[in-house]
């Protein structure tokens, strides 16, 4: 069941993606490529080495890179062996997840402490929340950072599941069947993290390229 759900939403959301980038207009990419550049706005995000920023900022997006990296990781090691062959995770490879689990929980919570004010929703976005749950015709403008602001506090929600039920079953305070909980527990809240965090990088790039 578990191998059945994941290979279907992973595939749902990879075409959800895909098929966002195919339909989205270009004509307006290309005209917030060039106001950018004309306002000498055209960073690169993800390069954490330019000369121009400050410490701080340096730091929040080696962050960001070591998280989703060893997201990533924590997928492969995790869930490969699982979908591919039907096996559980043993050996080196959960001593490697296991080690990578505390950089990407630290990492995660530098992520909210210093990006959370920068996250926040504001009135437009409350505007535009309200009126998608109405179902109402809605502004682009009260819904243009919508996305990636719910999928960041998502994100950060999920990672709390995904941390607990890890610690907890290194605890013996629960019997088999609470342990065969946990585990579900951190399968499918992994595997949530794992489809939200995809959707948010995509919302985040597409910002980038506006």
């Amino acid at each position: 069941m578990f191998q059945t759900i994941s290979w279907v939403s992973l595939g749902l959301v990879l075409a959800g993606i895909i098929g966002h980038c195919l339909l989205s207009p270009r004509q307006r990419l290309a005209k917030g490529k060039a106001a950018k550049a004309a306002k000498g706005n055209g960073r690169s995000w993800w390069c954490c080495c330019s000369g121009d920023l400050s410490t701080l900022a340096k730091l929040r997006r080696l962050a960001c890179l070591l998280a989703a990296g060893s997201l990533v990781m924590l997928f492969v090691t995790g869930f490969a062996g699982r979908l591919l062959f039907g096996e559980q995770i043993t050996g080196y490879t959960l001593m490697l997840h296991v080690g990578l689990a505390p950089v990407f929980i630290v990492c995660t919570g530098f992520i909210l402490v210093v990006w959370g004010y920068q996250c926040r929703l504001n009135e437009d976005d409350w505007q535009g929340l309200t009126s998608l749950m109405r179902l109402e015709k809605t502004d682009s403008g009260d819904t243009a950072d919508l996305g990636w602001k719910l999928t960041f506090w998502l994100s950060m929600f999920l990672v709390v599941p995904v941390s607990l039920s890890m610690v907890l079953g290194m605890f013996q305070i629960f019997g088999t069947h609470g342990q065969e909980l946990l585990i579900s527990l951190h399968q499918y809240t992994s595997l949530a993290l794992t489809l939200v965090a995809m959707i948010h990088v995509h919302l985040i790039i597409r910002r980038q390229c506006k």
